[in-house]
């Protein structure tokens, strides 16, 4: 296998579409088609079904596709990394992702800050929790953005700042008694019979789910099995298995008329706080230093604006 086909295979699953994979790609359709075909005889298996108009992801799909994308992540790493050791001059700006991070909303957060350093090279960097703590405290990233949790203190040596807050909703089991919700919106206690399909803990939402039913002195029934994928957790509860909460940003579209605002009393909705933080103690290049300040000045308003717009 060849990176060309592994950025095929990203391209399709994120368009649904050969046709726009290969426009993203810049290559013929022919050519993108022939790409993952030899890459799925190389692993084995369809990566896609190709049997209805729409370009879905097989099961066996959905399984490698995290790993595919962090092959391309890894190979844009290594390529930053080495532009900057040969280049001391060049300016570069990592920063760390929860997968829960909405990156619609924060390509418009940093707009204003690339529009004022256009030479600083912007790259990114998704992880779990852990390794992004790993990579902050290493000096491998210069700020990490993710889920604010109220009963885990943060370091001292880390500063750490709001950047938004997102809705939480709530997808029920296809079994669940609250399956037809009319109002649009739903008590966190009236869901608190449900069992929940909770993501993996490395993205910070099963501790957030936790923290929220604890905040509202609730039991929260824990399913037994994990997944890694937002979609797959939503596929999970329309199957029945269990009922879910997620950000807004993270429903797919085919569920998003399936679910409802969750709120902790009346005019209160559950919301989950995205942070950013970075090293207090650390000397930053004036480039990222104007960073960490239009996130504090500017990020808040920015979020806004983008919200009513």
């Amino acid at each position: 296998m060849n990176l060309n086909q592994l950025r095929y295979a990203s391209a399709t699953a994120a368009e649904a579409s050969f046709t726009k994979a290969a426009d993203r790609c810049h290559v013929t359709q022919p050519t993108l088609s022939n790409g993952i075909a030899q890459l799925e005889e190389e692993l084995g298996g369809a990566l896609f079904d190709r049997t209805t108009r729409k370009v879905n992801l097989t099961a066996f799909g959905k399984d490698v596709l995290p790993l595919i994308d962090a092959v391309l992540q890894s190979q844009g790493e290594l390529q930053a990394r080495a532009k900057a050791f040969f280049d001391p001059q060049h300016q570069l700006l990592r920063i760390g992702l929860s997968p829960l991070i909405d990156m619609r909303l924060l390509t418009q957060v940093i707009a204003p800050y690339r529009t004022e350093f256009p030479d600083v090279d912007v790259f990114f960097k998704e992880c779990f929790l852990d390794d992004l703590d790993a990579r902050l405290e290493k000096g491998q990233i210069d700020v990490m953005l993710c889920p604010f949790l109220p009963h885990e203190p943060t370091a001292r040596s880390t500063f750490s700042t709001e950047i938004y807050t997102e809705e939480l909703r709530y997808l029920p089991a296809r079994s669940s008694a609250m399956t037809q919700v009319d109002e649009g919106a739903v008590l966190l206690s009236q869901i608190a019979d449900d069992t929940f399909i909770l993501s993996y803990d490395g993205c910070g939402l099963a501790n957030a789910t936790r923290s929220l039913f604890s905040s509202a002195d609730l039991q929260l029934k824990e399913y037994s099995g994990h997944t890694m994928s937002y979609h797959v957790m939503q596929e999970w509860a329309d199957l029945g298995i269990g009922s879910t909460i997620l950000p807004g940003s993270r429903i797919s579209r085919e569920f998003r008329d399936k679910t409802c605002r969750v709120m902790l009393a009346p005019q209160h909705p559950a919301l989950i706080r995205i942070d950013a933080l970075w090293n207090r103690a650390a000397t930053y290049p004036k480039h990222i230093s104007a960073f960490h300040q239009h996130l504090i000045e500017r990020a808040p308003s920015l979020v806004r604006g983008a919200a009513a717009a």
